[in-house]
């Protein structure tokens, strides 16, 4: 566990991590924002979804100064919304894996720059997918759908931060993740029972902690981190103290530091709360 007197930021997943499974914010979760900033200790949401999806009152505490999305692929200044760090995928690559999986039943859902791109016929059948409701109406509210083919849409972007395929059936599961493995530039992770995500070879959640830490001239091991999900593991590794929720995995767990109460349970706020006490 970090000493209290040199924890400098704490890092945390949104969904089912800082966010209880329902989505809702915990209220002891929002109150112990109040404790970091007392203390000078930097927040940051650290999320898969893009950056606009953040909830709005995390992103104007005064605890608050960076926001990260797209697992890593973006980092911005939560004040100024300025974008601080991009780490993307080239659109070349991007429309080769889509060639790869066009025919698959999957979404594939391309983060851009202010944009997450999805195809109508993809998105409407996630409705198929047994996704849970609460993630699924998220899903799709962050999401643009079109029927214009994605390769036609992605022409004028300069790269990706992040694709997400969400499955139907395990034989596309399987099948996707056969042709994710062909490709050496991307790097591919999960936050769903039934996702893949993938963003560029070497972007994560980690990679932007580390960042961060180098923007505000601390190491490492001074960062408190917090999360659920294959997608959080190279954050939790990254971290002075890595805290899995009570509902994360065991492969999670077993990657942590610590393990903390339930998302439901505001655990991440017990947690700090406690810790600096």
């Amino acid at each position: 566990m970090v000493a209290t007197a040199d924890i400098r930021v704490v890092l945390t997943d949104l969904d089912d991590s800082f966010l209880a499974r329902d989505k809702s914010l915990p209220a002891e979760n929002l109150a112990v924002l109040d404790l970091l900033a007392e203390r000078g200790i930097t927040f940051v949401p650290c999320t898969g979804r893009p950056v606009a999806g953040v909830p709005e009152v995390l992103m104007q505490h005064p605890a608050t100064r960076y926001a990260v999305g797209s697992n890593g692929g973006v980092v911005i200044d939560a004040r100024s919304r300025e974008v601080l760090h991009r780490s993307v995928m080239s659109i070349e690559v991007v429309v080769a894996v889509y060639e790869q999986v066009r025919d698959l039943n999957v979404t594939f859902d391309v983060f851009v720059p202010g944009h997450v791109l999805a195809e109508r016929a993809r998105y409407d059948a996630m409705d198929t997918f047994g996704i849970d409701e609460a993630n699924l109406t998220t899903i799709r509210s962050l999401r643009e759908p079109s029927d214009v083919p994605m390769p036609e849409r992605l022409v004028g972007y300069d790269g990706a931060e992040k694709v997400t395929l969400y499955w139907g059936d395990e034989a596309s599961r399987d099948a996707a993740a056969k042709a994710l493995a062909r490709f050496p530039e991307i790097g591919v992770t999960t936050s769903h029972p039934r996702n893949f995500e993938f963003m560029a070879a070497g972007t994560s959640k980690g990679s932007a902690l580390r960042w961060i830490c180098e923007d505000l001239g601390c190491d490492p091991a001074c960062a408190v981190a917090f999360g659920d999900s294959a997608n959080d593991v190279p954050m939790l590794a990254a971290a002075g103290d890595g805290v899995a929720v009570g509902n994360a995995g065991p492969d999670v767990k077993a990657a942590a530091d610590h393990v903390c109460d339930t998302c439901d349970n505001a655990g991440p706020g017990r947690y700090l709360r406690q810790l600096l006490a």
